[in-house]
């Protein structure tokens, strides 16, 4: 028998289409990791290339930034004969030393660039300056017979001609000396090398960045490729499952209705089960579904109920989850002064609210008359503020009367994975913080962490 006869008469394997599409999807999605992870790494690199240059270009001009400091400085002490003027000079000369700290970022991230080099270039030139200035300031001690001389200036010797010089004359010459064009040719010496560092940079993070960018549209083009090729494969087997599996269950759920035998059609599998099992199949899905609903919801509220809840906290990773015990404020005073019908639909309003407000992978639940829960799973960071704001709009909501139904607010305590992972100690906790709220006037939230801290 040839394998198209076969096929036609026994009908294809579910089971091993299934495999094969499974196999296929599970190569596809992890191609498609791949290309995801090269594409998000390239993405990382191009950020970090940039973050790289905007931190170079800052060392950069922070060199400037102190050139000019020292400019300042040395230049106020010549005028003004202010001691305090050299000692800031000294300090950024061999304290703060941003034009050290400059050149030693640039050598850490970029040795043997041409934006080094320019750098050092700058660096050399304000070093140059540098010796100018030593020798005007000392012509200022000179002429202001101030004997307490830096040891850095201790060996600078004022040539005769100068030692000559009266102290107007010294004090002349020293403002000359960081005042005239030579001072200020070395200057402009240092803001075209830190220029040419600057465009060197510039050029050198666009090469880099064209590269990355060249990798990245690549990785992004594969991700965009398998993204394709894997959708044309779901629809393949929602195709094949549809045609194999759901069509004929369908058809078969007809023929019962009507008392008939079960078409023999569709997977090898569901051939065979027709063949053994006509007129068998389970009509009971749709009840025993309903059963369940009605046995694990509340029925006023329609969120979960305390056994739904305990089913619920065991099937959770509760290291990832955070629970959150709520209650309705004063609702004895509803039921009270509004009647049972009004107390309902406060529970119902409340219920709602919680619903819209969580996630649908949330579990709100009904564990008490006036009592809620929720159930935050798959929280990687702390959710403090998150849960706080998210109570916040809550009460807001809930403080306005809508529809004649009067406003209520919650008090909240909340336990989360960083107090524990056991279900039961998790909701002692929460309970706790929930009495602290209820001890400081209700409505607010409460965190067990911050009140055992």
């Amino acid at each position: 028998m040839s394998v198209v006869r076969k096929v036609r008469e026994e009908g294809l394997s579910l089971k091993i289409t299934s495999r094969l599409m499974l196999m296929t999807s599970v190569l596809l999605t992890l191609a498609l990791i791949y290309s995801s992870v090269q594409t998000f790494v390239n993405f990382k690199k191009l950020e970090r290339s940039t973050d790289v240059y905007i931190e170079l270009e800052d060392q950069a001009m922070s060199l400037m930034d102190a050139s000019d400091y020292l400019t300042e400085q040395v230049q106020c002490y010549a005028v003004l004969n202010d001691r305090v003027y050299m000692d800031n000079y000294f300090n950024e000369a061999f304290e703060v030393k941003r034009r050290e700290n400059a050149i030693s970022a640039l050598e850490e991230i970029m040795p043997d660039s041409v934006a080094l080099y320019e750098l050092q270039d700058s660096m050399r030139h304000s070093a140059n300056l540098m010796d100018r200035e030593y020798y005007a300031m000392r012509l200022v001690l000179d002429a202001t017979e101030d004997t307490d001389i830096p040891d850095v200036l201790a060996d600078v010797v004022l040539t005769e001609e100068d030692s000559a010089l009266s102290s107007e004359e010294k004090i002349e010459l020293a403002m000359s000396m960081v005042h005239n064009a030579e001072y200020y040719y070395q200057k402009n010496e240092i803001r075209r090398n830190l220029n040419d560092c600057l465009k060197a940079l510039k050029n050198t993070t666009f090469t880099s960045q064209q590269g990355i960018e060249s990798n990245a549209r690549r990785a992004l083009m594969s991700v965009m490729f398998l993204i394709v090729v894997q959708a044309i494969l779901m629809i393949t087997i929602i195709w094949l499952h549809t045609n194999l599996g759901i069509q004929p269950i369908l058809k078969a759920v007809d023929h019962i209705r009507k008392d008939e035998s079960i078409p023999i059609i569709g997977a090898s599998e569901f051939r065979y089960l027709a063949t053994a099992y006509n007129g068998m199949y389970n009509t009971y899905k749709n009840s025993i579904s309903h059963l369940n609903f009605k046995a694990s919801h509340d029925e006023l509220t329609g969120v979960y109920n305390r056994a739904g809840y305990e089913f619920i906290k065991n099937t959770l990773d509760m290291s990832t989850t955070a629970m959150l015990i709520i209650d309705a404020d004063k609702f004895k005073y509803i039921n009270d002064n509004y009647g049972h019908d009004t107390g309902d639909k406060v529970l119902k309003r409340v219920a709602d609210t919680l619903k819209r407000h969580f996630r649908s992978d949330d579990y709100v639940c009904r564990i008490g008359g006036d009592e809620f829960l929720v159930l935050m799973v798959n929280i990687m960071d702390d959710p403090r503020t998150l849960i706080t704001n998210k109570m916040k709009f809550i009460g807001k909501e809930l403080s306005e009367m809508v529809n004649d139904v009067p406003p209520i607010t919650l008090s909240v305590g909340v336990s989360y994975n960083g107090e524990s992972t056991d279900p039961e100690e998790m909701f002692r906790q929460a309970d706790a913080a929930l009495y602290q709220v209820k001890e400081n006037g209700r409505n607010g939230c409460q965190f067990y962490s911050e009140i055992y801290a």
